[in-house]
């Protein structure tokens, strides 16, 4: 017969939330780690991320947000102060990783642009006091 919240209430509740605060903690540290990954420079060449290391962040963001909330909620519901303040702590530091760490989903290539304009052809330039200029 498996172990119910009914049977050991005082053990399964901290388990959880045990868990859950690793889990948070766990995931907050990981992003640094794939974001520099999906952004390494090495040799001049670099790389972009692709569809999978956004598909990944938004995994371990929806991981994060799910296990802060979680810690927070039976920290509350324990009454524990202390523990309280600590997940909190723990939610500040994942959402501050979750921002930094971010995986943009458009393309910066294609926002780039090389190509400078190039100059009009008829253009007569203007200067000071050669009497040149138009209108004077």
């Amino acid at each position: 017969m498996p172990v119910t919240e009914r049977d050991h209430p005082a053990l399964l509740r901290p388990l959880v939330e045990a868990l859950a605060s690793a889990t948070a903690v766990g995931t907050a540290l990981f992003l640094p780690l794939l974001y520099l990954g999906s952004h390494l420079c090495a040799f001049g060449e670099c790389s972009v991320p692709g569809p999978e290391e956004i598909r990944t962040y938004r995994v371990l963001v929806t991981v994060l947000a799910a296990a802060a909330v979680t810690t927070l909620v039976l920290a509350v519901r324990r009454r524990a102060r202390g523990a309280v303040v600590w997940h909190a702590v723990v939610a500040l530091a994942g959402l501050v990783s979750a921002v930094a760490f971010a995986m943009p989903a458009i393309d910066g290539d294609a926002l780039r642009h090389d190509d400078l304009p190039q100059p009009n052809p008829d253009y007569v330039p203007c200067y000071s006091g050669s009497g040149d200029c138009v209108g004077g």
